[in-house]
């Protein structure tokens, strides 16, 4: 059975293309690129520019003189009472014989010499553990603005510091 068709099918059929209609431009990227280029100048100077500003530096910011100075201290006899009454317990904090303790919790170092700053590694001579005991020889003396003291540990003679500089205490009774 073959099928014939008397009418040109036409139904189905596409018409030809037509001419391709112009798109209106769209004003998005040309305002981004306005938009973007106006907050670079304005965020990296150009307003300082145009109101007269590029002649600042760093030292008309900062200033030619201290910003605070502190008053003159004068002594008076108040100040000297106090004074002396603070020596006076530091040298009475502990007295030769004495048994004292470590009493941080670590290792401290017992040094040939009073100081800390600027010593080779072979003037520690021995290391006292936590909670152990130390006989003061003599004292105190002040090197590196600590207060040392002169100590027997076992049959170690040295000195260690009454506290560390940041005010840990590291002798007690």
């Amino acid at each position: 059975m073959s099928l014939q068709f008397d009418e040109p099918f036409t139904e189905y059929m596409e018409e030809p293309p037509s001419e391709p209609t112009p798109k209106a431009r769209s004003l998005f990227w040309p305002g981004f690129t306005f938009g973007l280029a106006l907050t670079a100048l304005l965020s990296c100077g150009g307003l300082a520019m145009a109101l007269g500003l590029n002649d600042i530096s760093l030292a008309d910011i900062q200033g030619g003189g201290p910003a605070w100075t502190p008053p003159a201290i004068t002594a008076t006899a108040e100040t000297e009472v106090v004074q002396s009454a603070a020596a006076a317990s530091i040298a009475g904090t502990f007295q030769p014989g004495q048994l004292v303790r470590n009493i941080t919790n670590s290792r401290v170092n017992i040094r040939r010499t009073p100081g800390h700053l600027g010593k080779p590694g072979d003037d520690i001579v021995a290391q006292a553990q936590p909670g152990e005991s130390l006989e003061i020889l003599s004292g105190p003396t002040e090197a590196d603005s600590l207060l040392w003291w002169q100590i027997r540990y076992g049959n170690v003679d040295g000195w260690v510091a009454e506290a560390t500089s940041s005010g840990v205490t590291i002798l007690g009774p």
